[in-house]
C-alpha cells in the first residue's frame, strides 16, 4: 500500500512541475503589473541655501533670482511613489561652490520620513538643476511704520490714530530687494476694545503692490515695535448743509440733497460734548443755472481733536438750482381782511381796485396756490376817520415770494 502511493506521487511528475513553474510566472506577472515602475513629478521643494555666510564675509549680501524651489520626476515601484510629495524631500545648494555665473546645482535627497530600503528603490531627478543667485553690496533703506487694526472696537467706541514706536525704520539689504519695500506693516487686533490700546507686535516689509517681501537678506533695525491707539466714545450728530452766493437772474435754490444726513463721530468725553452738528456753509451758488453736485470731505469741518468714527470720509452734496416762475393772480377787495377793526367805524373799500399780485417761485410749488391762500389783509389798527391808502400784507414761505408791494383805499366814517 505504501509503496503505491509513492508511486502515484512520481506520476506525470513533469506535468506537476509543469503546472507549478506556470504558476509562479503567473504570480510574478501580476506582482509586476501591480507594482510597476512609475514616474511622478513633485514640486514646490524649497531649497535651502548652505554656506551662504561665504559671501556675507566678503561684504556682499545675495538674492535667489532662479531655483528657491525645485521640481523633480521620481521613478520607483508604484505602490512607493504615488504616497510620495514634497515633504518627503529635502534640497540643498552649496553657495561656497559658486559658478562664474553665481549659480550652483540642486542636490534633492528623500529626508528622514523615508527608509533607506525605500530610498534604495527610486530615482531622482531636478527638472531644474541650479540655484542662481545675484550678488550685490549691502545697502540700508528707512521705511516709514503702518499699522494695520483687525477686528472691530466693541460698540460706540471708535479707534484713534494708531502712533508706532518707532514709526520709521532701517531695512538692509541687497539694493535690487530695498527698491522694492515701500513701508513696514504691523497689525494690531483690536476686536471689542473698549479702553487705550498699548500692544508689541511684529513688523514686515511690504512691497509697493502690497504683497509681503519674504527674504533672509532682508534685515530690520526693529522686527518688534511699539503700538499705541486710542479707544475713544461715539456719538451721532446731524449734518447741515448751506449755500453761499447768488445763482444766475431769473433763478433759485429749489433743493439741497446730501447724503448722509447723519454721521458717527469719536474724541474725548469732553471734545464730544462740545459739538452738536456739522454744518457746511460754504457750497458757493455763484450765477449756477443748473445743478451743483460736490463730494465735501468731512474731516475738514470738524475740530482737530474730533474725528468721523466710521468709514464715511465725504458727503454727497447735490444743490438744485432751477429757474424761478411767475404767477399772476387777481386780489379783489372782497379778499382781504381788516386787522384791528373798531365797532364805532365804518370800514369801506373802492369798489373800483382790482389788484394783479405777481407770486414768483418754482412752477411745481405755485400750481396750487390761489388768492385766499395768501391770507391777504390790512391793517386799521389806531386809523381814524377818512381815507387811507393802506399796504396789503400777505403770507409768503419758503416756496413763493411777492416783491412788489400793493396798496389800496380804505375810507373810514363814523358808524351811522
Amino acid at each position: 500500500m505504501q509503496k503505491k502511493l509513492k508511486s502515484s506521487f512520481f506520476d506525470h511528475l513533469w506535468l506537476k512541475l509543469f503546472a507549478l513553474i506556470i504558476a509562479f510566472l503567473l504570480w510574478f506577472s501580476v506582482m509586476n503589473i501591480e507594482d510597476a515602475t512609475m514616474a511622478k513629478t513633485i514640486g514646490g521643494i524649497e531649497v535651502e541655501m548652505l554656506n551662504g555666510d561665504t559671501i556675507l564675509e566678503s561684504g556682499g549680501v545675495y538674492d535667489v533670482t532662479e531655483g528657491d524651489t525645485v521640481e523633480i520626476i521620481v521613478k520607483g515601484p508604484r505602490s512607493i511613489v504615488e504616497n510620495l510629495e514634497a515633504g518627503n524631500f529635502t534640497a540643498t545648494a552649496d553657495l561656497s561652490h559658486l559658478s562664474v555665473t553665481n549659480s550652483t546645482s540642486i542636490e534633492v535627497v528623500t529626508n528622514d520620513s523615508i527608509s533607506e530600503k525605500v530610498a534604495r528603490q527610486l530615482t531622482i531627478t531636478p527638472v531644474n538643476e541650479y540655484v542662481t543667485l545675484s550678488i550685490e553690496e549691502e545697502t540700508e533703506k528707512s521705511i516709514p511704520v503702518k499699522v494695520i487694526t483687525t477686528g472691530n472696537a466693541k460698540s460706540g467706541f471708535a479707534l484713534g490714530s494708531a502712533a508706532p514706536t518707532p514709526n520709521m525704520i532701517t531695512v538692509t539689504g541687497p539694493e535690487s530687494v530695498l527698491s522694492n519695500i515701500v513701508e513696514a506693516r504691523a497689525v494690531v487686533d483690536v476686536t471689542n476694545a473698549e479702553a487705550d490700546i498699548e500692544d508689541t507686535v511684529k513688523v514686515g516689509c511690504i512691497d509697493g503692490y502690497g504683497s509681503a517681501v519674504q527674504k533672509d537678506n532682508v534685515k530690520l533695525s526693529d522686527d518688534k515695535i511699539t503700538v499705541n491707539i486710542p479707544v475713544y466714545h461715539t456719538k451721532t450728530i446731524p449734518v447741515n448743509v448751506n449755500t453761499v452766493g447768488t445763482p444766475k437772474e431769473g433763478f433759485g435754490v429749489h433743493a439741497i440733497n446730501y447724503e448722509p444726513t447723519t454721521i458717527l463721530i469719536a474724541g474725548t468725553d469732553e471734545a464730544l460734548d462740545a459739538v452738536t452738528s456739522l454744518t457746511i456753509s460754504d457750497i458757493s451758488i455763484s450765477d449756477a443755472d443748473g445743478v451743483i453736485e460736490k463730494n465735501v470731505a468731512l474731516q475738514e469741518y470738524l475740530p482737530s481733536e474730533i474725528q468721523v468714527a466710521d468709514s464715511t470720509t465725504e458727503i454727497a452734496v447735490s444743490v438744485q438750482v432751477e429757474a424761478i416762475s411767475q404767477r399772476e393772480l387777481t386780489l379783489s377787495t372782497s379778499n382781504i381782511k381788516i386787522i384791528g377793526s373798531d365797532d364805532k367805524y365804518e370800514y369801506e373799500f373802492d369798489d373800483s381796485q382790482n389788484l394783479k399780485i405777481k407770486v414768483a417761485g418754482f412752477a411745481e410749488d405755485l400750481a396750487d396756490i390761489n388768492i385766499d391762500s395768501l391770507n391777504p389783509r390790512i391793517s386799521v389798527q389806531d386809523l381814524g376817520t377818512g381815507d387811507h391808502e393802506l399796504e396789503v400784507i400777505f403770507d409768503e414761505s419758503e416756496k413763493f415770494k411777492i416783491d412788489e408791494r400793493y396798496f389800496v383805499i380804505l375810507k373810514i366814517k363814523e358808524a351811522g
